[in-house]
């Protein structure tokens, strides 16, 4: 762990990545949701893409740190935008409940 963190510190995205990891299973240490966000969110800053779909579930389900479906979406664009598959779908599936929601909130205004 410490190694893990001194090279993060350093700038090493990886080490960052999985250090999150790490704190985020709980397997090797006790679990930190909050501390894991704060690692992923180092790691997704410096382009680690899995660091990046990682902090996007977290945020999207206020695991660790606020919910936050907003910056969820945007973390999912930026990862979708390297390429993975994942956020993209993840992105497509935040955009589809937007769309509900909005059109749920058409109706209901509509029937006052």
């Amino acid at each position: 762990m410490e190694w893990f963190e001194r090279a993060s510190l350093a700038g090493d995205d990886a080490a960052a990545f999985n250090l999150a990891v790490i704190l985020d299973e709980g397997k090797l240490v006790p679990e930190d949701n909050a501390k894991a966000a704060r690692f992923y969110r180092l790691a997704a800053d410096r382009g680690n893409v899995d660091a990046m779909v990682n902090l996007g579930l977290m945020l999207e389900n206020g695991e660790g740190i606020a919910k936050d479906i907003p910056a969820a979406r945007n973390i999912f664009r930026k990862a979708a935008n390297e390429g993975d598959v994942f956020a993209g779908q993840k992105l497509a599936e935040l955009s589809a409940g937007d769309a509900l929601e909005t059109a749920m909130l058409g109706k209901m205004s509509r029937i006052k």
